[in-house]
């Protein structure tokens, strides 16, 4: 009986094992993992909550600037009228002095600009094709929200001068 329970145990390598003593065998109980889950979450630069405030403010705000912004789903291409799929061609895509930038779902990931948001307006209006397309991004731990408007050649992105954006950016991503 004792073989059966010490096989029936799994050891995980998540850092809630860290916090248990070597000698204890007690499994650590569904609440305080949830808990421990809940606090990293609270103090992840970027997490499901603030996504939804981002998405409810870019939701109100296109509307008073006469634009309607699609949102990338994190499962569907998002097209844009110039004939980029995002995520996929952030590859080509190049931020002012030349630092990597791409898809990451949260703060951490393998380039200068980690994007974690992508929303898009593709204008009617001429000249055609024109699109304003965010990308919410953290640079060196950093919210940046950047803005790609280019309609010919090579996609270059920037940190975008609309201080509504930039500024409830940072505001939604710095809330702890």
């Amino acid at each position: 009986m004792l073989t059966l329970s010490a096989c029936g145990q799994t050891k995980s390598s998540s850092s809630s094992d860290n916090q248990s003593s070597s000698k204890s065998t007690k499994p650590v109980s569904e609440s305080q993992s949830s808990k421990a889950s809940s606090s990293q979450q609270d103090t992840a630069l970027w997490n499901s909550k603030k996504d939804q405030e981002l998405a409810e403010f870019m939701r109100s705000w296109g509307p008073t600037m006469g634009q309607n912004y699609q949102k990338y789903d994190g499962q569907n291409p998002l097209h844009v009228s110039v004939g980029a799929n995002y995520p996929a061609d952030l590859s080509r895509e190049s931020v002012q002095g030349g630092d990597s930038i791409g898809w990451a779902s949260s703060e951490k990931g393998d380039y200068d600009y980690n994007i974690v948001a992508i929303y898009n307006f593709d204008s009617d209006k001429p000249p055609l094709p024109n699109r304003i397309t965010y990308f919410f991004a953290f640079h060196n731990g950093q919210p940046v929200a950047l803005v790609d408007q280019t309609r010919d050649g090579d996609p270059v992105c920037h940190p975008t001068v609309n201080k509504d954006v930039s500024s409830n950016f940072a505001r939604i991503a710095n809330q702890r």
